[in-house]
């Protein structure tokens, strides 16, 4: 599990060592898929609107230069490995944006075959663990500030449930940074799905994603709850339960990521996707922190 005082942290379990109950499946997915989304908004009582825009405007060309680095520099190297341009994209654009929702929302606008999206996700999530181990090691290394720390872990570490539990793993403070980056970055999906027709202009695509659909509907909620706490309105008693239990909440999504994790289906991706994801995630995690520092 995850401790957000700075001591070791998660157990990555799946049916690596003990059979997981079907039964949980359900449960695990609507962790991952709601509850997350329902921490955040709860993480918004502890963030005033003026920090959330100074954070913002000091990380958005770090956000933006890490994005178009990281996507142009996976479709290079996916190319010269000979990589369909279909899973370079789904890998980039899920290593700078915001891992497994960013390769749902354009895989139908790409027109992604289902063994590419599996691939793409199976990527992401080796190296959101990966990231998830050293980013606190290296931050502490280095001696980064915890706004620098919650900036890099918001451009540079793929899932949304992984970059804040970063943050908090690494300080108080930072956690708040890390969730107001990740979500500006997150949002950064829509213009990317508008573009990706004319980038695949003689590829295979399809307007099978929505970007209505798309757009992270809970930032809003999220912005909204900060406003309630910038003017007061929320009682503290309110508002601290509300920040433990986004914590707590994020524990859990931390928990059903790991769960998700098979080393079996892991060792059966093969050395190019998995180098191609490796160039993508090592060039977002350098770009951002060069431009942090």
């Amino acid at each position: 599990m995850v401790s957000f005082s700075g001591e070791p942290f998660v157990c990555y379990h799946h049916r690596n060592t003990i059979a997981l109950p079907e039964s949980w499946t359900p449960g695990i997915q609507f962790t991952l898929k709601r509850l997350l989304k329902v921490a955040i908004v709860f993480l918004g009582a502890g963030l005033s609107l003026v920090e959330i825009l100074s954070i913002g405007q000091s990380a958005l060309w770090v956000i933006f230069i890490s994005v178009a680095t990281g996507i142009s520099v996976t479709c290079i190297v996916g190319k010269s490995l000979g990589i369909h341009p279909r899973l370079s994209l789904l890998i980039g654009i899920g290593t700078s944006i915001c891992g497994a929702t960013a390769i749902s929302a354009v895989k139908g606008i790409i027109g992604a075959e289902e063994n590419e999206t599996a691939i793409a996700l199976s990527t992401i999530v080796v190296f959101n663990l990966i990231a998830f181990i050293f980013f606190p090691v290296i931050g502490h290394l280095l001696g980064l500030p915890q706004t620098s720390f919650g900036i890099w872990s918001g451009t540079a570490v793929h899932d949304t449930s992984s970059a804040v539990a970063h943050g908090y793993r690494y300080g108080e403070h930072v956690g708040g940074v890390a969730t107001t980056v990740k979500l500006g970055r997150t949002l950064f999906l829509i213009p990317v799905m508008f573009l990706l027709p004319f980038i695949l202009k003689n590829e295979t695509t399809s307007e099978g994603s929505s970007y209505k659909q798309a757009f992270p509907w809970f930032v809003l909620l999220f912005l909204g709850i900060s406003v309630l706490h910038t003017f007061g309105v929320i009682p503290g008693i309110l508002e601290d339960t509300l920040k433990s239990g986004s914590k707590f909440m994020i524990i859990m999504v931390m928990a059903a990521v790991g769960l998700q994790v098979s080393l079996k289906d892991l060792s059966m991706l093969g050395f190019k996707p998995l180098f191609t994801g490796l160039i993508a995630s090592v060039s977002c995690a350098v770009i951002s922190l060069l431009l942090i520092l």
